[in-house]
């Protein structure tokens, strides 16, 4: 089935949800668990975040460089260039932990207002689904940027990790809600053909 585009009616966005609804439950589950984990340890949280970033970053900067031997780099030297760059954006996580955190801080407080507006603004379409329940996750995620912001850099050990877990609760409780939307049997399942 085709995505929905922008005139799709709510029939259509939950037929093309539910074939993905067990993806969705997935989501949603993993959303809530890591979210309740955050909470219960944020600074935890913060550090890991942190640390996958730096990790993340260096295996990037290996994988960038690799390309430029072997071949298969668009452009050699903008692909070392990003590489070199990425890669001490990795180092620099990874030995100044406290300024990474820091610099996370102000990203997660850029990515959660990103992903607030959209919701608020009832964009992507899944609002006509859970509208509610996105519109609060949408809210949520505008509080928490504001609060990264206003208590900037004194919250950048804690409230990476306790405020994206927050995050994280709400955007869990709107899929699961879609999830339970369309977790039932189609309302106007197709006609088969019957043959004579």
């Amino acid at each position: 089935m085709s995505q929905p585009t922008a005139e799709a009616t709510p029939s259509q966005i939950r037929a093309v949800l539910r074939q993905g609804r067990g993806v969705l439950l997935f989501e949603a589950i993993v959303c809530l668990l890591g979210g309740f984990g955050a909470i219960i340890y944020p600074v935890s949280a913060s550090e890991g975040l942190e640390l996958f970033l730096g990790v993340v970053a260096i295996m990037l900067a290996i994988l960038g460089f690799i390309r430029c031997v072997v071949g298969g780099a668009e452009h050699l030297g903008s692909t070392a260039a990003f590489a070199v760059l990425i890669g001490a954006i990795g180092v620099m996580l990874l030995v100044w932990p406290f300024e990474g955190l820091k610099a996370i801080t102000l990203l997660l407080a850029a990515g959660v207002m990103i992903r607030g507006i959209s919701d608020v603004s009832g964009f992507p379409a899944r609002s006509m689904t859970a509208p509610g329940l996105q519109v609060i996750s949408g809210i949520a995620g505008i509080v928490v940027a504001v609060l990264l912001i206003l208590w900037y850099p004194s919250d950048a050990l804690w409230a990476p990790g306790l405020l994206f877990g927050i995050q994280l609760i709400f955007f869990g409780m709107m899929l699961l809600s879609l999830w339970s939307a369309v977790r039932g049997p189609e309302a106007n399942p197709p006609a088969t053909e019957v043959r004579a």
